[in-house]
């Protein structure tokens, strides 16, 4: 039986990224210009990329996820992204989606990066304070980089 698009949408509004890899033969993907943003995660120690609103791809539910992302020419590293409105500092806003590349440190802003959804490492959180809010994203990176140790990356599929 043939998969549907459908299908795929609703395993992406689930946040159940692996399914959706199943079904369409590869990871998921969205792609965009990284655009600033708040610069809550550099002062946190975990700097992100921040994809523009106007980006090409269905967003996932809102989530940590563990992917890859493929720089302009072609070079991919692992990533922490994060979809959701980071209800930690407001109670409302929009959708974004936001990627701490591991092990990178410099300016893409205004260029398109690809980020492939490998899988969901948990819920988008609301936390009491900055000290849980950090202890969760430390938990997540490491998470993240256990992910991908058996991920393939995208480029060689």
């Amino acid at each position: 039986m043939a998969v549907t698009e459908e299908q795929v949408r609703e395993a992406l509004k689930q946040g159940d990224v692996p399914r959706a890899t199943k079904m369409l033969g590869r990871y998921h993907t969205v792609r965009g210009e990284v655009v600033r943003g708040d610069a809550r995660g550099r002062e946190l120690g975990y700097p992100t990329a921040n994809l523009a609103a106007e980006s090409e791809g269905q967003v996932p539910a809102a989530g940590v996820y563990a992917g890859w992302v493929i720089l302009p020419g072609g070079e991919t590293l692992g990533a922490a992204i994060s979809v959701g409105t980071n209800p930690t500092f407001t109670t409302a806003g929009p959708v974004r989606v936001e990627a701490y590349i591991l092990d990178f440190d410099r300016d893409i802003y205004g260029e398109t990066i690809e980020l492939h959804f490998v899988e969901r490492v948990r819920e988008t959180e609301t936390f009491e304070n900055i000290s849980d809010l950090l202890a969760a994203m430390k938990a997540d990176v490491k998470k993240v980089r256990e992910i991908l140790e058996a991920a393939p990356e995208p480029k060689t599929w």
